[in-house]
C-alpha cells in the first residue's frame, strides 16, 4: 500500500513541466574524509571542489550510515537503515521486502532519465530494483533521446578508493598530477594515533595526491556540464561514501571513518526552492546533522517528487526539510571477522557501543594489509613503539561504553565514557541508540547465519521483525536486544540459556563468557566451563561453535569436545556456519592447531570469498609452522 501511495504521488509529479524542474548532477567519491577536503580546511589541494563550495553550501556535518562502502551504499540507494534492511555485513547480498526500490525509480517515474557511471554495490540481492534508466561505465546524461528531459545523473570517481595505496598505484597516480600540487611528505601533519614514520608519511602524501587527482575529475565533469549549456539549471551535489581509506577511518565508528565532505550548488533560479530549514538560503556552510540516508529523500524532494512513507531518510534541503538532533553510524562484519558496534553524533559528543568488547584493536581485516600504514602499526606494536594515542590499536579489549568530545578532541583521542563528569552525556546517548535499535529493529542482533536463514523463511530480513503478528515479535526483540546489551557489559541471566531462541542462548554465551574472561581468575573460569560444556550440544550450530569458541579461549581443560564441534561445523552445508566456524578456528590462532590441516584442505565454492580467505589465512600458518626438512 505504501508503495503504491508513493506511486500516485511520484504520478502527480510527473505532470510538472520539465522546465520547473531541475537536472541533478552527483559525483560521488570513495574514501574521502572531509577533514582530507580543502573547503575544509584540509591539505588536499582541490580547487574545483573549493570553487564549487564557494558558490554554494557545505556541509559540515555530514556522516555516512556505515564507515564502508557496501552497507553505505545500501543506505544511500534505498534511504533505509542497513540495520533494518540486514544488508549490513559487507557483501552479504540481503534480500530486501518487495515494497523497496531505489529512490531512482521514483524520479524515473516523475520524467527524469536517470544515470549510473557504474559502481552499484548496494549489499541487496538481485531482486532489488534501484531504478536506473542506464548504469554502465558509459552512462551520462548526454545519451537521453530528448534533451529537454530533466535527469539524474551519478558519476562515482574511484580514484581516492584504499586500493589507490596498493602496490605501485601511488606512484603512477602522482606522476600525472602537475608538479605544483604534489604533496610533500616532510610536510605532512601525522595524526598523533599513527607512529610518526618515513612510510606513514609517504602514504598520507599519496593520500592527498589521489584527492588532487580525484579534483582534476571532478573538473571534467563540471566542464562537460558547462560545455552542454546545463550548469545554470543542474543541481550539483559532491560527497563522499566514508570517511578515510586508512586505519581508524574506514571501517571505523569515528569521525574520521564516518564525516564525509558534503557540497550542494544549486543554480540561482532554484535556491528559493531549496532552502534550508528556517529559510536560509543554500549558500555558505551549515553545522546542521546530516546522513548519507537523506541523499535520496532530498533528491526527491528537491524534484518535487513525494517522498515515500517507508523511507527512513530525511531531506535535508527545499519544502518539508527538517533537521536532525543526532546520526547514527554502524558497523558489522566488514571481511570475515566478526563486528558489531553502534555509535550516536550529536553537535558535541560521538558515543560508541562496542557489543563485542573483547575483540582486540587490530580487527583490521586482510584488504587493509595493503595500505602501508597497517603494517606500521604493527610494526610499531610489535617494537612497543606505538604513540600513546595509538592505543586504540594496541588494546586487548575494548569498553563497551565510549564517549568522546569532538568539539574539543577531534582526533578522539580522550574517551570520556567512564569519567564521572561525563556520566549524564553518556547515559543519555546510550539511551538514545536503546531506543533506537528497538523502535527501527536493528537486525544486527541475530547472527548471521540465524539472520540469513530466517530472513529465507520470512522472504526478506526486514520482514523477520516486521511479521503480521507485531506484538510478539517485538517482545522477541525486545529479548534478544536485553541479552545482547548485557553480553557487552559482561552480565549474563544464566536461565536464559533454556530460552527456546537460539539468539538469545548465542547472546548469554557471550556474556558468560566475557564475564569470566574479564574476572581472569581460575574458579570463575572453571564454572563457566561447567556452565557451557553442556551448550557444545546445542541444537544450533551457531550457539554450539560460539560456546566452542569461548572454551577453548578460556582455557578448557580437555580443548577437544570444542574442537570437534568446530572441525563439524567448517563443513557444515549451510555456507554462513561454515563461515563463522572457520573464523572462529582461525581466531583461536594456535590453540585450534589440531584443526589447522583439515580447514587447509577445505574446497570452497567461487562465492564464499570469505571463508575462502579464513582458509588461506589457515593454510598459510600451517605453512609457516611446518618443520623445514632436513
Amino acid at each position: 500500500m505504501r508503495y503504491l501511495l508513493a506511486a500516485c504521488f511520484v504520478l502527480m509529479a510527473a505532470a510538472a513541466t520539465a522546465a520547473e524542474r531541475p537536472n541533478i548532477l552527483w559525483i560521488s567519491a570513495e574514501d574521502l574524509s572531509a577533514v582530507t577536503c580543502s573547503c575544509y580546511g584540509g591539505p588536499a589541494k582541490m580547487p574545483r571542489v573549493d570553487a564549487l563550495a564557494t558558490g554554494g553550501l557545505r556541509f559540515d556535518a555530514a556522516f555516512s550510515a556505515a564507515p564502508v562502502c557496501a552497507p553505505s551504499r545500501s543506505a544511500i540507494i534505498t534511504g533505509m537503515m542497513p540495520t533494518t534492511l540486514g544488508s549490513l555485513p559487507m557483501r552479504c547480498k540481503a534480500t530486501p521486502p518487495p515494497f523497496v526500490v531505489g529512490f531512482p525509480t521514483f524520479l524515473r517515474e516523475a520524467g527524469y532519465y536517470c544515470t549510473n557511471n557504474a559502481k552499484t554495490d548496494y549489499n541487496l540481492g538481485g531482486s532489488f530494483k534501484p531504478g536506473w534508466t542506464e548504469s554502465s561505465s558509459k552512462a551520462h546524461w548526454r545519451d537521453r533521446p530528448d534533451k529537454s528531459q530533466p535527469f539524474f545523473a551519478v558519476f562515482n570517481l574511484g580514484v581516492t578508493h584504499e586500493s589507490g595505496l596498493f602496490g605501485d598505484k601511488p606512484q603512477r597516480v602522482r606522476a600525472a598530477l602537475p608538479e605544483a600540487v604534489r604533496a610533500d611528505p616532510a610536510a605532512i601533519t601525522v595524526p598523533p594515533f599513527y607512529p610518526d614514520t618515513p612510510v606513514v608519511r609517504e602514504a598520507l602524501a599519496h593520500r592527498l595526491d589521489l584527492a588532487a587527482a580525484l579534483d582534476r575529475d571532478v573538473g571534467t565533469i563540471l566542464d562537460e556540464l558547462e560545455a552542454d549549456g546545463l550548469a545554470d539549471s543542474t543541481i550539483v551535489v559532491f560527497w563522499g561514501d566514508h570517511g578515510e581509506g586508512i586505519p581508524r577511518g574506514k571501517r571505523a565508528l569515528t569521525d574520521y571513518g564516518l564525516r564525509v565532505p558534503l557540497v550542494v550548488h544549486v543554480p540561482e533560479q532554484f535556491r528559493e526552492a531549496a532552502t534550508l530549514p528556517g529559510d536560509g538560503a543554500p549558500m555558505g556552510e551549515t553545522k546542521n546533522l546530516v546522513s548519507l540516508l537523506d541523499l535520496g529523500p532530498t533528491m526527491l524532494n528537491l524534484a518535487g517528487v513525494a517522498i515515500p512513507e517507508w523511507m527512513e531518510g530525511k531531506s535535508f534541503l527545499g519544502a518539508h526539510a527538517t533537521t536532525r538532533e543526532v546520526v547514527i553510524g554502524v558497523a558489522d562484519r566488514m571481511d570475515a571477522a566478526p563486528g558489531f558496534g553502534r555509535t550516536v553524533r550529536d553537535n558535541r559528543f560521538r558515543y560508541v557501543r562496542n557489543f563485542l568488547p573483547w575483540l582486540d584493536g587490530d580487527d583490521l581485516p586482510d584488504y587493509a594489509s595493503g595500505v602501508p600504514i597497517t603494517g606500521e602499526l604493527r610494526k610499531a606494536r610489535a617494537a612497543g613503539m606505538l604513540p600513546k594515542a595509538a592505543n586504540w590499536f594496541s588494546r586487548a579489549s575494548r569498553w563497551p561504553d565510549e564517549l568522546y568530545d569532538v568539539a574539543v578532541d577531534h582526533y578522539e583521542i580522550q574517551d570520556m565514557g567512564h569519567d564521572w563528569r561525563f556520566a549524564i552525556d553518556t547515559a543519555n546517548l546510550r539511551e538514545v541508540l536503546k531506543a533506537w535499535m528497538i523502535e527501527t529493529r536493528d537486525t544486527g542482533i541475530l547472527p548471521e547465519p540465524i539472520l540469513r536463514r530466517e530472513a529465507r523463511a520470512a522472504g526478506s530480513e526486514w520482514a523477520i521483525f516486521h511479521p503480521d503478528e507485531p506484538t510478539r515479535a517485538a517482545k522477541r526483540y525486545q529479548a534478544i536486544h536485553a541479552a545482547a546489551w548485557d553480553a557487552a557489559d559482561g552480565r549474563a541471566e544464566e536461565e536464559r540459556l533454556e530460552s527456546s531462541d537460539p539468539a538469545v542462548r548465542y547472546w548469554t554465551v557471550h556474556g558468560i563468557g566475557w564475564r569470566s574472561l574479564r574476572a581472569n581468575k581460575s574458579d570463575t573460569r572453571g564454572r563457566a566451563a561447567k556452565i557451557l560444556d553442556p551448550v557444545l550440544a546445542d541444537a544450533d550450530p551457531v550457539v554450539a561453535i560460539v560456546a566452542a569458541w569461548w572454551l577453548v579461549k578460556l582455557g578448557a581443560e580437555d580443548p577437544k569436545p570444542s574442537l570437534d564441534v568446530l572441525r563439524r561445523e567448517m563443513t557444515s552445508k549451510d555456507r554462513e556456519i561454515r563461515q563463522q566456524a572457520l573464523v572462529a578456528i582461525d581466531q583461536l590462532g594456535e590453540a585450534s592447531r589440531p584443526l589447522w590441516k583439515a580447514a587447509a584442505t577445505l574446497d570452497l565454492g567461487k562465492d564464499e570469498e570469505y571463508s575462502r580467505r579464513m582458509v588461506e589465512r589457515i593454510r598459510a600458518r600451517l605453512e609457516a609452522s611446518a618443520e623445514p626438512t632436513p
